[in-house]
């Protein structure tokens, strides 16, 4: 047997399968070889592999995971001893009695628990040491001295559940079973330790057994008798017992649906060691506030790992529940560009989304690319935008990234927005200025595919800054005349002129607006009749600085609404 393993990259599932594994590898100090297409591995690396498998997720998320959330009280615990408990106030018992109800006693009688708690193979009853945890509460008349006894007495319970969890063996277990259920499962589910019905209590020697077993005595056997090929890799294999039915959202039940496959005769199956690759696609794909990222970008491994390492990079160091978290990942990776050598434009690039427990899949094109990066600024000022409509929110950001990983036009968006910020200006956490940044993104994305291409003003300004003036010097006429509440009923008019593409209407709506004020109407808003999208860029603009200033930033109002 060949010492080393060669993996070639292919569809996304291998890609993140293989990146997954690198990280795995590399996590433990082993040296992954990667070349253009395909990377290698020594064989002595499978040696120990379901340590090394679990011992990433551990490493990766351990911020995230309940167990940290019960070892990391210790600090605090200390601060108080070690200032003899005169910092301690009644806030201080309120945190401690939530840290009780909501973390201690919630997850140490989680089933997952206590099902490792005799792998951790201790004479520490953890669930007795739990039943004795109760929340401290001051009566009338009571105050802090009055409880300082139990509240030490409190203390010294939780220390001993935090030394037990702080225990290596409780590490590998408590922590493993976390990663089992909040990376491991999104991605394949109802084999080895996810099968409900397995016997084996150890979830190391169940993955052993099931995975990395199987591809060892694979990659060792004499296959000269063998007469199937895997359908990934075209090694020879024994049988076509493994297919890819485990994998969440792509495989199917051969046998419950055997018309998925050519003549009701199945021939998808893969070897044992495309299956161990498989199952590291929870360590490729990167996850964060409920949604994972990968980027297909596979015009070499090398590349492919990298932009991968940076969307996990990202995702970690801002871990901070945004709910567009893993979007804002994606754009700090791509505008990473400019420090790496690895060039986007090249070619198209594959972002694969999983949200909502579905995968999402886009091509993120190289239009799409170059406004990205070209867009930054606008786009940076969007992350914290949104609006509420039926009690939900919805973040603009995660809009408009949706929109340009589609190659949509933002146009409807920012009808709807301008719209709401009109009728409904308290449920919008966003201000006119982050309209126009909308607007301008738009206007690089029409120019970008060809569209306005013919369209030039003095000064190089875009004529989404020219018409942004316009209704601003318009909005303060009005104001001077004592008639700013005009302005609502004249927005709608012209929201429904751009709804409607009358470009003839809105000019008359327009013409009477400047005749009223006695003022000259600019040259800039005689583009609204060159052409339709000309007119939709020009108009947006026009009525969203009408309704409220443009250059008025949210940090002072929270985007609810602009200055009248």
């Amino acid at each position: 047997m060949e010492n080393l393993i060669r993996i070639d990259i292919g569809d996304w599932m291998i890609n993140a399968g293989i990146v997954g594994i690198c990280n795995i590898l590399e996590n433990a100090g082993d040296k992954v070889t990667k070349k253009a297409n395909y990377i290698t591995i020594d064989r002595s690396y499978l040696d120990n592999f379901e340590e090394k498998y679990f011992k990433y997720f551990i490493d990766t998320y351990r911020g995230t995971l309940s167990w940290n959330k019960i070892i990391s009280y210790k600090g605090i615990l200390d601060n108080f001893e070690n200032s003899d408990f005169k910092n301690f106030t009644e806030e201080s018992l309120e945190n401690l009695n939530v840290y009780i109800k909501d973390t201690v006693k919630y997850y140490l009688k989680s089933n997952s628990y206590i099902a490792a708690y005799e792998l951790i193979d201790n004479n520490i009853d953890i669930l007795a040491l739990e039943r004795k945890l109760t929340t401290i509460n001051l009566k009338k008349k009571e105050n802090l001295e009055d409880k300082l006894p139990q509240i030490k007495e409190t203390i010294k319970v939780i220390r001993e559940i935090i030394d037990y969890f702080s225990m290596e063996k409780s590490k590998k277990y408590l922590a493993g079973k976390n990663v089992i259920y909040t990376i491991i499962k999104n991605a394949w589910n109802g084999i080895s330790f996810l099968n409900a019905q397995t016997k084996e209590k150890d979830m190391y020697v169940d993955y052993k057994n099931y995975f990395v077993n199987p591809a060892i005595d694979e990659l060792e056997a004499n296959k000269e008798k063998y007469k199937y090929h895997c359908f990934i890799c075209n090694n020879e294999m024994k049988d076509l017992n493994n297919d890819l039915s485990f994998l969440n959202g792509i495989g199917f039940d051969v046998n419950r649906k055997p018309s998925h496959v050519w003549n009701f005769n199945n021939d998808v199956a893969i070897c044992n060691f495309c299956k161990l690759v498989y199952s590291c696609i929870p360590a490729g794909i990167s996850y964060g506030a409920g949604s994972g990222i990968f980027i297909n970008a596979n015009i070499n491994a090398e590349n492919l790992i990298k932009v991968n390492e940076n969307i996990k990079e990202s995702i970690l160091r801002n871990s901070d529940g945004i709910k567009s978290l893993s979007y804002k990942s994606l754009i700090s990776a791509i505008q990473k560009q400019e420090h790496d050598s690895f060039k986007y434009e090249l070619a198209d690039i594959q972002v694969i989304r999983y949200e909502d427990e579905r995968y999402k899949f886009n091509i993120l094109s190289r239009n799409s690319l170059k406004i990205i990066k070209n867009s930054k600024e606008q786009l940076d000022r969007l992350i914290k935008s949104g609006y509420i409509e039926n009690k939900k929110f919805y973040s603009i950001y995660e809009l408009v990234i949706e929109r340009l990983l589609d190659n949509s036009n933002l146009i409807t968006l920012i009808h709807r927005l301008v719209l709401y910020k009109l009728s409904n200006p308290d449920d919008c956490r966003y201000s006119v200025k982050n309209l126009i940044d909308m607007l301008r993104i738009n206007y690089k994305y029409m120019k970008e595919i060809g569209y306005m291409q013919d369209i030039k003003n003095e000064n190089d300004k875009d004529i989404v800054d020219l018409a942004k003036n316009c209704g601003y010097y318009l909005r303060l006429a009005y104001k001077a005349k004592g008639s700013e509440e005009k302005l609502s009923g004249i927005a709608y008019r012209l929201l429904n002129c751009l709804k409607t593409n009358n470009a003839s209407m809105f000019m008359d709506t327009i013409l009477n607006c400047y005749l009223y004020t006695k003022k000259t109407v600019p040259m800039e808003l005689l583009g609204v009749l060159k052409d339709s999208d000309v007119f939709k860029h020009i108009g947006y603009a026009f009525v969203a600085s009408l309704i409220g200033n443009p250059e008025n930033d949210n940090k002072e109002n929270g985007g609810k609404k602009d200055d009248k």
